[in-house]
């Protein structure tokens, strides 16, 4: 076909390895260059110009959901930025395909038991303590994906229930450790890392290793809450990030101000963690019913 499949293909190899982006991400972006492959037909890739990419985004709206186009877009616009990054093509055709803004939706939230049955399932034997701890610093303390996987073992300060966390823009914050997920990663610290660490000759800092005592990616975090999700019996299918929203939500129903959810968070903005007012208005809602004369 025209559209060079071959050039497809490594670029979602590059979103796999590169950016470890989603299993679920890279089959979505998959679908949707085989449809714009579809669409184009024999059209030589080098020959692809703006005016193309816009009629197919036309038809796309005609036949799919605002998001499902808008996410359409953002892998045409990838694929293409890709293509000049490694020299495949001279020019971006996709460069004046402006991002579609679309209303903004909040990530699924576990709830309570939810997050019990995860921890629940974590087999025993070798990486139960481990992967143990990973769940409840993911969830204790609303950290992102990378910001876990990239901790130090100092990071984690016992003597104060904190973790030191290092977030976007290199900005640090400090986040409170509860003592279910304090003792969990304490467990973890004093009976399993130290016999993971001696298999790699030469161990990295980071707080949570593999098998073969090296430092733990992303990757695998989305495979093993997809594995414990299966284990666990949950409809939802989790990601890292829904754990970091189902405690920003935690906080907000149990009565947390937003300006502190922002802080644990690592929020640059506060209209980033505004998404939540939703929940407070939700709580507030509640309370006016039960407490108020004429609620």
């Amino acid at each position: 076909m025209g559209m060079a499949w071959e050039a497809m293909d490594g670029f979602l190899d590059y979103l796999d390895a590169e950016v470890c982006a989603s299993p679920r991400t890279v089959a979505a972006y998959a679908a949707d260059l085989r449809r714009l492959a579809a669409d184009l037909g024999e059209i030589d890739i080098a020959r692809v110009g703006s005016r193309h990419l816009e009629s197919h985004i036309g038809r796309l709206r005609d036949e799919l959901a605002p998001a499902s186009v808008a996410r359409a877009r953002a892998a045409i616009r990838g694929f293409f930025r890709w293509l000049v990054a490694t020299d495949e093509l001279a020019r971006d055709p996709a460069s004046d395909l402006l991002a579609a803004r679309i209303e903004q939706t909040l990530p699924t939230c576990l709830s309570l038991a939810d997050i019990r049955h995860l921890v629940e399932a974590c087999p025993d034997g070798s990486l139960a303590l481990r992967n143990r701890a990973l769940l409840h610093l993911l969830y204790a303390c609303g950290l992102r994906v990378t910001e876990a996987v990239s901790a130090p073992v100092d990071a984690v300060r016992q003597d104060l229930s904190l973790v030191r966390v290092r977030g976007k823009g290199d900005k640090e914050r400090l986040v409170p450790l509860a003592e279910p997920a304090l003792e969990a990663i304490g467990v973890y610290l004093e009976r399993e890392r130290p016999a993971l660490a001696r298999r790699n000759p030469r161990p990295p800092p980071q707080l949570f290793l593999s098998q073969r005592g090296r430092a733990l990616d992303r990757t695998r975090v989305w495979r093993l809450l997809r594995e414990l999700a299966a284990r666990a019996g949950l409809t939802t299918l989790p990601s890292p990030h829904t754990l970091r929203h189902s405690f920003a939500t935690h906080l907000v129903e149990g009565g947390a101000d937003l300006r502190a959810v922002q802080e644990l968070l690592g929020h640059a903005s506060l209209a980033t963690t505004q998404r939540y007012t939703h929940v407070d208005a939700k709580r507030l809602k509640k309370l006016h019913g039960k407490h108020h004369p004429r609620g």
